[in-house]
């Protein structure tokens, strides 16, 4: 299911959100009226995509301001959704590159058509981002014996040293496998690799996220920072976390 966070600082207009996109199969992390609520809330439970409106009454930033700042930390598909249609408002957002954007007040099938376009267009920039350092496993097992992964590449099979990983991230149809060289993009969910990796120093620690205890530079409230990427910590995983580094 493909949930959404919705950022919406009027509340008649984020409940009728909520019910649309519940009425169309979608589901939802969270209502924020809020730029900081959202921070919050995306520390905590990762959306597949956010809809956000531009003009946030009473908020130090703006819509605009608050995706730069998403943008900075997490790599989402992002929907404007706004009642100013003027030169400036639209172009103050193209800056951002959104995936999508809905003038109000929309209408349902509108909003499906603007999930469903932002959804293949972050999946098309997923697949031009993968440079030469980064491989496709198009295999859905992955071979793994004494602490390393075989990774198939055309007609060859590379070893990865589970010992090199730094951390691992779900990303919508893939896995992507981060090391210090290069990465890899593997056709495999998280569970799985999670479930290959417990006997090793890999914690989860968001739905979206496994971590190599290792290399954790440092934690600062719920952000794990590893080789210069900030790595957030879900709520329902943070107990867990402390636990396993009060023990390292």
């Amino acid at each position: 299911m493909i949930r959404l966070l919705i950022i919406e600082d009027e509340p008649i207009i984020a409940k009728h959100l909520e019910c649309v996109l519940q009425d169309l199969g979608y589901g939802i992390t969270n209502s924020c009226r809020t730029s900081s609520d959202a921070l919050k809330s995306l520390k905590n439970d990762l959306p597949d995509i956010i809809l956000c409106d531009i003009h946030l009454v009473g908020d130090p930033w703006d819509g605009v301001r608050l995706a730069q700042e998403i943008r900075l930390t997490y790599d989402l598909p992002i929907i404007f959704l706004t009642a100013l249609t003027d030169a400036a408002t639209i172009h103050s957002a193209a800056a951002v590159d959104p995936d999508a954007y809905i003038s109000k007040p929309f209408a349902e099938r509108s909003l499906y058509a603007a999930i469903e376009l932002a959804i293949f267009k972050f999946s098309q920039k997923k697949e031009h981002s993968i440079d030469q350092n980064e491989i496709i496993q198009d295999e859905e097992t992955i071979p793994f014996f004494s602490g390393n992964f075989f990774i198939k590449d055309k007609k060859r099979l590379i070893k990865v040293n589970t010992d090199e990983i730094l951390w691992i991230k779900a990303e919508g149809a893939y896995t992507k496998l981060v090391t210090m060289d290069r990465n890899f993009f593997l056709s495999t969910n998280l569970g799985t690799l999670e479930y290959k990796l417990k006997d090793l120093p890999f914690l989860r620690v968001h739905r979206s996220f496994l971590v190599n205890f290792k290399y954790i530079d440092a934690v600062e409230e719920d952000v794990i920072a590893i080789n210069n990427e900030r790595i957030p910590i879900g709520k329902s995983f943070r107990e867990a976390f402390y636990k396993n580094l009060n023990q390292l």
